[in-house]
């Protein structure tokens, strides 16, 4: 008998799965894009055709950091109708000696080598397919024409049974490739939830009508896959708990479903939402959702089954994972976007060192969702381009910065003396970075304590994530042999004496104080977080409707404050996409704030705002007023004339290049750090 884990006993327990033992009850859920794993990039296997390493290195990051189960997700099982995007790869099943096979051979034997087992996600997208133009027709439960006036086909029974030995073609592939499972992913309104949701199934036939009808897709569709493949293939099934839609699917509707599927799978995966809802369905949580979200869903599920549960949805925390295990609610964690913020998760939780795990903030910069779905967006792109990590500069996902993998970065050829001026989140990572790589750091903040402008958090429970990844830093810096030196402003005098042989400018960016009549009447947004919101009154009216502007307004109506935001643009947070706008957006419609928009302030009284809306004026009256505006850069005009009459090399990072996001400061300093030889 193995010993417990003496920091998380339940967590770190081997779990029984069908045939298969995994060492931990971690899960890593398949991400999205995987295809882009066998696309052409750097190639870590030599072939003429390479693989894109990038991805290659995702998957070994999550097996190297300690997951048990690396989901390698969405893989489409028909390239006909579940073709989803056009740079999508064809896969032949059928062949196993191709370039391709070839791939996904070598990267099950790469997790396997971490002691973690490979199991690969099939997803057919049934009537939500991505029109590609390709000339083909979706193909769902029914025949229909959707609203954009794309023709749905409906799928004939023929075609439903050639459906299910694509989906057994696809499964022994994997099989023949070293993969130990497959995940059918039967949520999010794909395919097999279509054939279940009568919103989607019109049809008179035996997959049409009652509940059982309904279920008869998946569930033949998982007994045709379990004779198919016996009972040492792992079969993993994803679902809905509920899709959080009016007429969706509900938590009675999951457990009925579950227990139908049960005879012919090894474990359930919990989810809840929708594809083409993904913030308001809550398929992907945000700051603005509980932590866990699905927990107590899979709970009462767990309760009706026999097989493992596994649940995903805002976990972040080892401590929420144990309780939730322990307390017999599930059986494993599945974590998505936390396997980006930090892929070491589960061997720093095990290792005793929860304490440096880089906790995922839910603020969608990686995978933004699709925009559209708050009704007051004016953009034309549907799909916001994906991006880094916020938190973790070192990540190489596909939508990675990386032009250059981390690990072939060329080394310092000597410690050199760094200086780094400005203690905020940027400023810490390049100093971690750079003490990490040798060099003799010198990091100075102006103001008493580290943190820079993300201190504000320590005021707003929606921020607790980025409060802790503040901490996070500071704890990182402290554990180095860094020279920290605080109530310290670097002046040209202070840098020619400390001499350094490379300086990083982290200096921040303060309140945008424009031009506007009486603007000396209205305090900033930061001054409002740092007096603990007292003196607001009882209605304040917030000076722009940026993110700044929003997220303030949330934490106003939080704290009971009737809250009025005037913007100038047509909408609010202008700048912002996707499923996190829609999150913060509907917190203030659901909660009863505010706004006016085409709104350009012309004056500010001390309990009043004059504005221009449509070429008339408008008069809006509160307790105060709070100027949310935006951020201008410090200058740094004078170090950087020391600097240059001296020749140091010089990085200029985050706010105080321009005003911008946590993100941008992490990923420059690191960078900057990276680049000091």
């Amino acid at each position: 008998m193995s010993e417990k884990n003496q920091y998380f006993p339940n967590l770190f327990e081997p779990l029984k799965i069908g045939s298969k033992t995994v060492k931990n009850r971690i899960e890593a859920a398949p991400a999205m894009f995987a295809f882009e794993h066998f696309m052409e990039g750097d190639d870590p296997f030599g072939y003429t055709q390479p693989v894109n390493e990038k991805a290659y290195r995702m998957l070994e990051a999550k097996a190297k950091g300690g997951a048990g189960i690396v989901c390698l997700g969405e893989i489409s099982p028909n390239h006909e109708y579940d073709k989803r995007f056009p740079f999508e790869p064809y896969v032949d099943y059928n062949s196993r000696d191709d370039r391709i096979f070839n791939i996904i051979q070598k990267t099950a034997e790469m997790i396997k080598s971490y002691g973690a087992l490979p199991v690969g996600e099939l997803l057919s997208c049934g009537e939500i397919k991505t029109d590609i133009g390709d000339g083909i027709n979706p193909k769902g439960p029914s025949e229909k024409d959707l609203p954009d006036g794309t023709h749905v086909d409906a799928f004939t029974k023929e075609e439903i049974l050639d459906c299910y030995e694509d989906y057994v073609t696809a499964c022994k592939w994997f099989q023949a490739a070293g993969w130990e499972g497959i995940m059918i992913h039967c949520g999010h309104g794909w395919l097999p939830a279509q054939f279940l949701s009568p919103m989607y199934n019109k049809r008179t036939d035996e997959y049409g009508g009652s509940f059982e009808n309904r279920a008869r897709f998946t569930v033949d569709l998982l007994k045709r896959v379990r004779e198919a493949m016996g009972p040492d293939f792992m079969i993993e099934i994803r679902v809905s708990s509920s899709e959080h839609l009016k007429g969706g699917l509900e938590l009675e509707d999951a457990i009925k479903y579950c227990k139908m599927c049960e005879p012919y799978i090894d474990m359930i995966h919990v989810s809840c939402g929708h594809y083409l809802s993904s913030s308001r369905s809550r398929e992907f949580s945000t700051a603005y959702a509980p932590h866990g979200l699905n927990i107590d869903a899979a709970a009462k599920i767990k309760e009706n089954v026999s097989v493992p549960v596994t649940v995903v949805g805002g976990i972040n925390s080892p401590e929420q994972a144990e309780e939730a295990i322990k307390a017999g609610k599930v059986d494993m964690v599945s974590m998505g976007r936390q396997f980006f913020a930090d892929p070491a998760f589960p061997n720093k939780a095990k290792e005793g060192r929860a304490d440096e795990i880089r906790r995922c903030l839910r603020c969608g910069r990686c995978y933004p969702g699709p925009s559209g779905e708050h009704e007051t967006e004016i953009w034309t792109v549907k799909y916001p381009p994906l991006d880094s990590c916020t938190i973790n500069p070192y990540d190489v996902w596909p939508a990675s910065h990386h032009k250059v993998l981390p690990d072939k970065m060329p080394k310092p050829q000597a410690s050199r003396k760094v200086l780094i001026v400005g203690g905020g989140c940027g400023g810490m990572q390049a100093a971690i970075t750079a003490a990490d790589r040798g060099h003799q750091v010198i990091l100075c903040e102006k103001s008493e304590v580290l943190g820079g402008l993300i201190n504000f958090t320590d005021h707003t429970d929606h921020k607790v994530d980025i409060r802790n990844f503040k901490n996070l830093l500071i704890r990182e810096v402290n554990k180095r042999s860094i020279d920290v030196r605080l109530n310290c402003e670097v002046t040209p005098e202070m840098l020619k004496e400390i001499n350094p042989e490379a300086v990083i400018l982290a200096v921040g960016s303060d309140d945008l104080i424009l031009p506007i009549e009486g603007i000396e009447n209205a305090v900033t947004a930061m001054e409002v977080y740092n007096n603990d919101f007292k003196g607001l009154g009882e209605s304040t009216i917030i000076l722009g409707g940026g993110l700044v502007g929003c997220e303030a307004a949330a934490d106003y109506i939080d704290h009971g404050v009737k809250t009025m935001i005037v913007e100038m643009k047509g909408a609010l947070m202008p700048d912002i996409t996707g499923l996190y706008r829609t999150a913060v957006h509907d917190f203030i419609d659901e909660h009863g704030g505010k706004y006016e928009v085409n709104a350009k302030v012309t004056k500010v009284g001390k309990d009043y705002v004059t504005a221009e809306q449509n070429g008339k004026e408008i008069i809006l009256k509160a307790d105060t007023v709070v100027n949310a505006m935006g951020r201008r850069n410090h200058s740094t005009e004078a170090l950087e004339s020391v600097i240059n009459e001296k020749g140091i090399p010089v990085w200029k990072i985050g706010d105080c290049v321009r005003a911008r996001q946590i993100g941008d400061s992490v990923r420059e300093g690191w960078t900057a750090a990276m680049e000091i030889i």
